[in-house]
């Protein structure tokens, strides 16, 4: 797969020649903050004109409460094949140059092979981990895809024997320039946010594990824990941490910033393991301090010491914590040093550059190929 620096030159030489109208019918989650929301935005500041299909529109609006829930689980079939006749009937009248999807859901495999008997020609920019959905509709539908933009290096377990694409490219996660920037906080952000340590991130059994052993070394810790599913947290030491909701879009960048020492701890489960995740990006360009695990992948974004802290253990993290919090000059020269490196190199528009340019490349060789 190719590298990111490879990855980051042709992103510049695909920023500098986007043909205005590019025509792109994109399937993801729209909601503010979404990753999803971030590329749909930088394809229309390349100069494309994108039709938006939101698969989650009708579930979100309907799943306040439980008995919500369950409906809309119900239904959900229904729901699929209603989005799948959508996608169906936009490409025939939008005659798309290429359909994108962020993730895919919901997308299924039959929808995709009807498009590309049209000529349509398919990808998708996957952002988590594959052995997830190798045994779903979703992860069978990736073997219909053209190419499959992904952010990981490589695939976990025996994903590969499960999953089978067409071609995959290596295409890291970014920051959207529309939320995650330095903002101005106010009394009562630093109220609300203001603390040592937090994390961001949903729940998992390994961030559970991280951060219980931490506050067992550092009991007196100022930490908040913020993010969906941590109910699930077992660690009664650590329950007293937890906010009890995610913040996202603006809210998010206000929390990275009105936090000194910002966590990107990695990982699902000891098979599921990320060595990058959004975090990596999105702390740094909201001129945030990041403390992030330590591996191959984020040393080759970030000069350790310089840009970010990196940690390995629970004890390397508790002593690190320790240090920054005693030496704020220093924990402020590395978050600006960070930001001056990930912004703007590190954006979406330079991820989805790469993808036009991704296309624009296909679309030469089979030109080349029929003459």
């Amino acid at each position: 797969m190719p590298t990111l620096s490879q990855n980051i030159s042709k992103a510049e030489d695909a920023l500098s020649g986007i043909p205005n109208g590019l025509r792109v019918l994109y399937l993801g989650e729209l909601w503010f903050g979404s990753c999803t929301r971030a590329c749909s935005s930088a394809l229309r500041r390349l100069g494309c004109d994108v039709l938006e299909l939101d698969p989650q529109l009708p579930i979100r609006s309907s799943c306040r409460t439980i008995t919500a829930r369950i409906l809309a689980r119900v239904m959900r079939p229904q729901i699929a094949r209603e989005y799948n006749s959508l996608i169906l009937a936009s490409a025939k009248k939008f005659e798309p140059d290429f359909v994108l999807a962020f993730k895919g859901l919901l997308v299924e495999a039959s929808t995709l092979r009807v498009l590309r008997q049209q000529g349509v020609p398919l990808y998708n920019y996957y952002p988590d981990r594959v052995i997830l959905e190798s045994r779903t509709g979703l992860g069978r539908s990736l073997s219909e895809y053209d190419c499959m933009f992904d952010t990981k290096r490589a695939w976990d377990g025996d994903a590969s024997t499960q999953i089978k694409v067409r071609a995959r490219m290596f295409l890291p996660h970014g920051y959207d320039r529309d939320v995650h920037r330095p903002v101005q906080l106010n009394a009562k952000d630093e109220e609300q946010y203001g603390c040592d340590v937090s994390l961001i991130a949903g729940y998992s059994p390994l961030k559970e594990d991280m951060l219980s052993r931490l506050v067992r070394l550092r009991p007196d810790l100022d930490l908040r824990i913020w993010g969906d599913g941590w109910s699930r947290c077992k660690s009664k030491a650590l329950q007293k941490y937890v906010q009890g909701w995610a913040p996202f879009g603006d809210q998010y960048a206000r929390a990275i910033q009105a936090t000194r020492i910002n966590l990107a701890i990695m990982g699902v489960t000891a098979e599921v393991h990320d060595l990058t995740s959004t975090r990596t990006y999105e702390i740094p360009a909201c001129g945030g301090f990041m403390l992030h695990e330590r591996n191959a992948e984020v040393l080759g974004l970030y000069d350790e010491d310089k840009e970010t802290a990196c940690f390995e253990s629970p004890e390397e993290l508790a002593e690190k914590i320790n240090y920054y919090l005693a030496h704020p000059k220093e924990r402020t020269a590395i978050a600006k040093a960070g930001y001056v490196r990930c912004v703007p190199a590190y954006s979406y528009d330079h991820r989805v550059a790469e993808i036009v340019g991704w296309h624009r490349q296909r679309n030469l060789q089979k030109a080349a190929t029929s003459c």
